[in-house]
């Protein structure tokens, strides 16, 4: 790593001056030497001096590290940032970042390739769940704020809303979320379209996560509205997925149809192999848990294609095929294959935070638990019904809340 002393003398030979060209007329030529050889530390109107003789920024001579090298370095952190928590090898990326970041991170300036570092590398401690990711983040956010690098600061703000969501801590990441839009809405400053979107997405997810559903509608609504007047087709998926499962819990069939059918016709459009295997899913799940067809859902079962790339290529998807199989065997009376597969859907813990989707899956033990019961298992069915019970009475009102706590009052009036 190049001292400040170092740096000041390589920018000065590349530049062909002598010491007494950069000196100027502003400071000695000895004092430059001593600044030179690390044998002295220049005041920040020298500093200052120097770099205007140099022609860089003051901040490219702060930085331990050279903005050069901090593009050097970025560019390789990239594309380990690229791989997804959910992709494999994550874990092993996440490390290699905080190898390759940490020894830079006190040498840091404020610059944009300094935020854009600080920030991959607390990210990445927090994914590892290592202390110390919280100052690396807060110097990254700082860093944007002072340069209105209005996208990167509004991704801190929503990876703070996001840590509370993952601790179920709904109403504080919600407040965190608005707290954080109104921050930079408020200085004036131009959010972009895309960045607006991903703002409206998770406050209407967390709005339906507090139990505010005319709230998350009505910002779904104009999000929807902002698309199409925008021509954008960002997180567009994402809006009719969550506008059909809100219809179908609503009971709005109109609704639900229309959202149906745009779900197809994006997937179709797009070629968006993921919003299939979505709607297949949304297919099943609807002729399990809202008309309890559990015969020609498990009909539906089985022309589900095996190969994950054609049904739901996200690995989190996988649980939701073994969950709904579990429950058409259940509600068929084949309980022995519906514990079996009821056994496989397993909630990815680490991924899985949002109450709708954990209430699906405790309304899949619920089914567990009748199964469990019908096959003698009486014990087993009480002990895990009244544990539902009581992991799902803190969620909002959902058909899934309802049919546990039906499930619950019927096993334990046994």
């Amino acid at each position: 790593m190049e001292t400040l002393g170092e740096r000041i003398r390589r920018l000065r030979k590349e530049r062909k001056m002598t010491l007494q060209e950069l000196a100027g007329e502003k400071m000695s030529k000895g004092m430059l030497s001593l600044i030179e050889n690390n044998k002295a530390k220049p005041s920040m109107e020298s500093l200052s001096h120097i770099a205007a003789q140099l022609n860089v920024p003051a901040s490219d001579l702060l930085e331990e590290s050279s903005r050069e090298e901090l593009r050097e370095l970025l560019d390789q952190a990239e594309e380990y940032a690229s791989v997804r928590a959910l992709d494999e090898g994550a874990k092993e990326a996440r490390e290699h970042l905080v190898r390759l970041i940490g020894p830079y991170v006190g040498r840091m300036g404020g610059g944009y390739e300094s935020g854009r570092l600080l920030e991959m590398y607390g990210r990445s401690l927090h994914h590892l769940e290592e202390d110390g990711w919280e100052e690396p983040i807060n110097r990254a956010a700082a860093i944007y704020d002072s340069l209105n690098i209005v996208p990167r600061r509004a991704a801190i703000g929503m990876f703070r809303a996001q840590l509370l969501f993952a601790q179920h801590r709904y109403a504080e990441s919600l407040e965190t979320l608005i707290r954080e839009r109104a921050a930079l809405e408020e200085n004036g400053l131009f959010i972009e379209p895309m960045t607006r979107l991903d703002f409206d997405y998770l406050q209407a997810a967390l709005l339906y996560a507090v139990g505010k559903t005319e709230e998350a509608v009505s910002v779904m609504e104009r999000a929807l509205a902002f698309s199409r007047e925008n021509d954008l087709y960002y997180h567009m998926s994402d809006w009719y997925r969550l506008a059909s499962v809100h219809a179908l819990m609503a009971g709005m069939e109109d609704e639900y149809g229309h959202y149906r059918k745009k779900i197809r016709q994006y997937a179709e459009f797009a070629d968006d192999k993921e919003t299939a295997g979505f709607l297949t899913f949304l297919d099943v799940h609807e002729l399990n848990s809202f008309r309890n067809d559990y015969e020609e859902a498990y009909r539906r079962i089985q022309e589900w294609p095996d190969d994950p790339e054609q049904a739901m290529p996200n690995p989190l998807n996988s649980p939701y095929k073994s969950l709904e199989t579990g429950k058409a065997l259940s509600g068929l009376g084949r309980h022995q294959e519906a514990l079996e597969a009821l056994d496989r859907a397993l909630v990815p813990r680490e991924y899985i935070h949002h109450p709708i989707d954990l209430s699906i899956f405790m309304e899949g033990e619920a089914y567990k638990a009748e199964s469990l019961w019908a096959a003698g298992e009486t014990g087993k069915a009480l002990s895990l019904i009244r544990d539902v019970q009581e992991r799902i009475a803190p969620l909002p009102r959902t058909p899934y809340k309802d049919r546990v706590e039906q499930v619950h009052e019927r096993l334990t009036a046994k």
